[in-house]
């Protein structure tokens, strides 16, 4: 970075977002139990360096969506909302950030596994 700033200088992300943006790639390429848990692990490490719920919800859900097609993006949004209604409730974030994982995973996977059916395979 130099300062004073330019109009064209690029701002680099932040270290929590990158990390985020992996997280994403990661639930995307594999929906497994052990997928799951080390996703987890990466929210635990979010969390403890103060990276709000909601942001990372609402970061994840950006990743995540800009893989799926507009009737699977309406569900996953929904999905989201949902999960972090719940989460302004309990003082246990990591539970709802999990639980949200978990059910994408599972339709992501079933609307791939759909999308192979459909194709012959």
């Amino acid at each position: 970075m130099r300062y004073p700033f330019n109009d064209d200088q690029v701002v680099p992300d932040c270290e929590w977002e990158v990390f985020l943006c992996e997280t994403a790639a990661m639930i995307i390429t594999e929906q497994s139990p052990k997928r799951l848990l080390e996703v987890r692990g990466r929210y635990y490490e979010l969390l403890t360096h103060c990276i709000p719920p909601d942001i990372i919800l609402k970061r994840i859900l950006n990743e995540l969506v800009a893989n799926c097609d507009g009737t699977l993006k309406a569900e996953v949004t929904q999905l989201a909302a949902q999960y972090q209604a719940q989460s302004q409730l309990s003082s246990k974030a990591i539970f709802h950030l999990e639980a949200f994982t978990a059910k994408f995973m599972r339709i992501y996977k079933q609307f791939l596994e759909e999308g192979l059916e459909s194709m012959g395979f």
